[in-house]
């Protein structure tokens, strides 16, 4: 059985004053029962479950956790009185909201330099001034203290935080492999502190602890505008070190002006434009630090795990046509490049990163916008120069290295950087491209998650909510990431806006609200909407009902928003339909919103995007306030099936319903647009019953037909199509579509070399030439799901898969395939094999769950344990084993 607690394992720290246990027990060990009991530091027990059924969470309720204390949780599952397995973590609570004996401090520095503010769609045009920033960065700072202690502690803790980015060293070594702490957050009330434990490198007698500070999220160039100093413009930290002797006494150093600081080698480090080191400085002297009256009550135990190195990629040398010296890695990543450089000191050396190049092999540019200069540089120093820049981070594939030599670089490799992910599902079929298009689907996951779910790692690198929402069960299938989203959703609570709207961006950036709302609003159906959609993916996923308890003040308001903006009247209400505005009161046609954005046929015409929104976003946003609606009863009704809300939310459903029905669906099943993304989310949110719903199936049909079977669905409803198709009777087209090799189309993407998933279809068009866009955008890797749920045919018909569906398609055009995942219940897989002409199908259901296999008309049950099945072709049992 695996313990953790808010999905972290091991020995966890938290400021969460009611933990949640999350408990997955291993597939084939059966249990009546499970009981949770917690110790102190003494061993006694001070909280104790009682024998409970088997849950895949625990809440720790009733139990009053003291501040910087470790306990130790136990879980064990039980087949009436003996043990069938058991768990155990340390949970370490951190200040819980106590007062810190350390204060903020600042080095001596000059302040951030901000941007000028541009209009939004100034940002879009090419212009010479975005590149080339790098002189208007300041240089990184250093910090040091040096201190004494009486005896080698026996235990000790570090805690620290900082505005900006820091790395730690003690005694002159590195703490702990984390990257970019203090991460990202809601700033304003969600700064992670770290928490350390250093006693290793301590010693008796003299000590030295020093940090640097980089930009980071703190003043750096931050989002899809490139504006500086979004939350300061000084960088600064906070730390404090608890050590206890084994004399009983204790020791507490924390940071005040006896720290000192100076300026680094590093001359500007940018989450976007880059880093730039001269290894030849020489060092400057310290000076003061000064003490700064910042607040603490905003710090908390960083609650997910860190960003960490998770891989290294060798290079391949090339040297172009045009001259350049090219390193070839492989594949798209988030990360830096570790050179090592042999030269006379005081050469510079450029290195410049992209996700592609163009249609001679040259280095291109492929990220437009204002400092998204991916530059590193670096001055070498005597001997060898080893550099790898520790405060920026890239999307690329490929890194152009000016400056030196083939025969001077000793070492070449790429970091790949991402949050500390544990994978849980896996998928593989008898086609190498669905294989390759599986690896793009996790690699790009993996590039993104990155502290918060981020759009993508070169021209943003923000938590667009709508991403999330697309993505969510193909997330929760390929890895553990219930408690990277619990995070992510914890500073959705805090950014929710007065009024209950939910910003499209957490962390919402000030000036990506302020953008936002100059482009007409904050919020936006579909993407809010992961307000709700994302904790009911968890709960479907994980089986965890408290994430939908703890969120749901949150979906509340923003549900009261959503219906507030129904009752408002669009500037033109006079001159809309009469059924519209009979119906105004249950429509969301006012308020900005994105639609079903980015559509295929719009892009290839030149539109712009905000083009395929005002053609969209009516349907769209109020098909998505039904689907919003449903999810929210459902919620409400497994909170507490007598909550008197849950009529009145099935009574607007269905108001919402009729009046879509009534203002956009005309008699013979054309939608008001007639895009093919307009009847998938008109289907998905059971808005059409009947005949009607037939013919909007067949207008969708029509759609797909003549655009030579090939979506044209926008970012809303490409996840839904293949699903949606599949669902009502058009499976054959649904595999042609997965199948379909021109663009736009998945496979298109793995025939042109695509190692990732591409923002735009077309990334590399049809005659090589490329888009300046984004190679490594995870939203429409959203298609696993299609993967999983039908060709391997693994559902969910009980929340955690206590109750499974293996509906397997094994006529789709494959000769094999497989999946599987690690549940809160154990493993569950499913794999189907033809040989001639019988297809061999195994399934493997854990201990006290149940599942069900569909195939060719038929429902049969399965019991817990793995079973093999071999059918004819005309659907005849031929073996059960």
């Amino acid at each position: 059985m695996t313990i953790t607690v808010n999905g972290q394992s091991g020995h966890c720290y938290t400021d969460d004053a009611r933990p949640v246990l999350l408990l997955s027990k291993p597939g084939q060990v059966h249990a009546d029962c499970l009981t949770v009991e917690v110790h102190d530091a003494e061993g006694q027990c001070i909280w104790e479950s009682g024998r409970i059924p088997f849950s895949p969470q625990v809440p720790l309720t009733g139990i009053l956790l003291k501040p910087k204390t470790a306990y130790t949780i136990t879980a064990g599952l039980y087949t009436g009185k003996e043990l069938s397995d058991s768990a155990a973590l340390t949970l370490e609570t951190g200040f819980l909201g106590t007062a810190w004996e350390a204060g903020w401090i600042e080095p001596q520095q000059d302040p951030g330099i901000r941007e000028e503010e541009i209009p939004f769609h100034e940002l879009f045009r090419p212009n010479p001034a975005f590149f080339g920033g790098q002189g208007r960065l300041r240089p990184c700072r250093e910090i040091r203290k040096t201190f004494s202690l009486a005896e080698v502690p026996a235990s000790s803790r570090l805690y620290v935080s900082a505005h900006g980015i820091y790395s730690l060293i003690v005694n002159g070594k590195t703490v702990s492999d984390r990257q970019f702490a203090p991460e990202t957050s809601s700033y304003q009330e969600r700064l992670y502190y770290q928490v350390y434990d250093p006693s290793d490198l301590l010693t008796q007698g003299e000590n030295e602890i020093s940090l640097t500070l980089a930009d980071g999220w703190w003043i750096g160039r931050i989002g899809i505008s490139g504006d500086s100093c979004q939350y300061g413009d000084h960088l600064g930290c906070i730390m404090q070190l608890d050590a206890a002797y084994p004399s009983g006494t204790s020791q507490v150093l924390g940071s005040d002006a006896s720290f000192q600081g100076r300026r680094s080698r590093i001359d500007y480090a940018d989450l976007f434009i880059g880093q730039g080191t001269d290894f030849a400085r020489e060092e400057e002297p310290w000076s003061p630090c000064t003490a700064v009256d910042y607040p603490t009550t905003n710090l908390i135990a960083q609650p997910i795990a860190p960003v960490v190195e998770y891989d290294r990629l060798p290079a391949e040398l090339i040297l172009n046509a045009a001259g350049e010296l090219i390193a070839d890695f492989g594949r798209v990543i988030a990360g830096v490049a570790d050179i090592s450089v042999t030269c006379e000191p005081g050469r510079e050396v450029t290195l410049d990163f992209c996700e592609v190049l163009d249609e001679q092999g040259n280095y291109l540019r492929n990220i437009l916008g204002r400092n998204k200069d991916q530059r590193d540089t670096f001055t070498c120093g005597e001997g060898t120069t080893q550099f790898s820049p520790e405060f920026t981070y890239h999307g690329f594939r490929y890194m152009r290295i000016s400056g030196v030599k083939p025969e001077e670089i000793t070492n070449l490799s790429a970091r790949a950087f991402g949050t500390d992910l544990t994978s849980r599902g896996m998928f593989h079929c008898s086609d190498e491209r669905l294989n390759r298009l599986q690896e793009n689907i996790r690699s790009s996951m993996r590039a993104n998650f990155f502290s918060v779910p981020t759009d993508c790692p070169q021209r943003e690198k923000a938590g667009w909510t709508g991403d999330v929402a697309a993505f969510a069960s193909t997330g929760c299938f390929n890895y553990h990431i219930d408690g990277f989203l619990r995070g992510w959703l914890e500073n959705m609570k805090v950014e929710q806006l007065e009024d209950g709207g939910i910003p499209v961006v957490i962390p919402n950036y000030p000036m990506q609200e302020k953008h936002q709302k100059g482009n007409g609003g904050s919020t936006s159906s579909a993407w809010s909407d992961a307000c709700v959609l994302v904790p009911w993916e968890l709960y479907r996923q994980y089986g965890d009902l408290e994430i939908l308890a703890s969120t749901l003040p949150m979906m509340d308001r923003w549900v009261e928003y959503s219906i507030r903006q129904c009752s408002e009247r669009p500037e033109d209400f006079a001159g809309r339909p009469l059924a519209e505005q009979h119906w105004n009161g249950f429509l969301m046609n006012t308020g900005f919103h994105f639609g079903d954005w980015f559509i295929p046929s719009f892009q290839r015409t030149g539109k712009n995007p905000f083009e395929a929104s005002a053609a969209t976003k009516d349907v769209t946003a109020s098909c998505y306030h039904a689907i919003v609606l449903a999810r929210y009863a459902e919620i409400l009704r497994l909170l507490n099936a007598d909550d008197p809300r849950i009529k009145s939310v099935e009574d607007r459903l269905e108001q919402v319903r009729e009046a879509v029905l009534a203002c956009y669906v005309a008699q013979d099943g054309k939608v008001t647009g007639d895009l093919q993304g307009l009847y998938v989310v008109l289907l998905h949110a059971g808005i059409v019953h009947g005949e009607l719903r037939q013919k909007v199936v067949d207008n969708l049909v029509r759609l797909v037909r003549e655009n030579g079977t090939r979506l044209d669905t926008g970012f809303v409803s490409t996840p839904l199509l293949l699903g949606t198709l599949a669902d009502n009777g058009e499976l054959d087209l649904a595999f042609e579509l997965l199948f379909q090799t021109e663009a736009p189309s998945w496979l298109y993407m793995v025939e042109k070399g695509a190692t990732s998933i591409w923002e735009n279809w077309e990334a590399i068009r049809p005659d090589g030439s490329r888009m300046a866009s984004s190679f490594n955008h995870f939203a429409l890797g959203s298609v696993g799901d299609f993967l999983y749920r039908y060709i391997a045919g693994i559902q969910i018909e009980e929340a955690g898969y206590r109750k499974i569906l293996f509906s397997p398609i094994i006529d789709c055009g494959l000769s094999s395939a497989e999946a599987g995942l690690e549940t809160a219940y154990g493993y569950v897989s499913c794999s189907w094999r033809w040989e001639g002409d019988t297809c061999s199908v195994a399934v493997t259901v854990p201990q006290d769950c149940g599942g069900t296999l569909r195939l060719f008309g038929r429902d049969e049950p399965i019991p817990s344990g793995t079973h093999l099945y071999r059918f004819s072709r005309d659907g005849i049992n031929l073996l059960k084993e």
